[in-house]
């Protein structure tokens, strides 16, 4: 069925520039999410093989109970665990592909810098300290590279199938930072979830 589906996409009429839009999502051991993007791809060829842009996306994060480790508070408690984290992130993206044969497409976007909201939860310290304020979403979110990443941040990696009606169907690799503070103490965890999503790519300017 998808080999006919992917036969009639015409892969090769594809636009060297595009708008298109992402919905995707993951369930995984440690955190559940899903997500909606709009991405301005511009081709890098001629033909459009190679397309990178920007996009805003919208991410909400939720599991049950989450262990997040100390990142920036020297002498405080090595743990901080949080009960049903709720996480509502706003970010400004990357995002690269290229056609590499036929209807099959490989590409990873990954989040920049924008802001998470969410309510405060109840959590614990461990071992064991006295804390103020109730654990509370880090709200500013900022791509410093591997554990000096701040904030909640989403990327993903990728292989799409184009479809016609310019639908595709990716599926891939998610790499997420989630991240709570305490008394001006950021904790933060990192996942890894498998991903599926959908894209649609607006029809092609005359």
């Amino acid at each position: 069925m998808l080999p006919a589906l992917a036969a009639e996409a015409q892969p090769d009429s594809m636009p060297r520039h595009a708008t298109v839009f992402d919905l995707s999502g993951a369930v995984g051991p440690t955190l559940n999410y899903t997500s909606a993007a709009g991405w301005q791809l511009w081709g890098i060829d001629k033909k459009g093989r190679f397309q990178a842009g920007l996009g805003g996306r919208v991410s909400y994060f939720w599991s049950g109970r989450n262990e997040f480790d100390n990142q920036n508070g020297p002498g405080k408690a090595a743990l901080l665990t949080v009960e049903e984290p709720r996480l509502l992130a706003f970010n400004v993206a990357f995002h690269v592909r290229a056609r590499v044969a036929g209807p099959v497409s490989l590409g990873f976007n990954l989040d920049m810098l924008g802001a998470t909201f969410g309510p405060d939860r109840s959590g614990m310290l461990l071992p064991d300290m006295p804390f103020q304020r109730p654990p509370r979403p880090v709200w500013n979110n900022l791509l410093l590279g591997g554990t000096a990443d701040r904030g909640s941040l989403n990327s993903e990696f990728y292989a799409s199938l184009a479809l016609p009606h310019r639908l595709s169907l990716r599926g891939g690799w998610s790499h997420i930072v989630t991240a709570y503070e305490v008394d001006g103490t950021r904790y933060r965890r990192f996942h890894n979830l498998a991903v599926l999503g959908i894209s649609y790519r607006l029809p092609d300017k005359p």
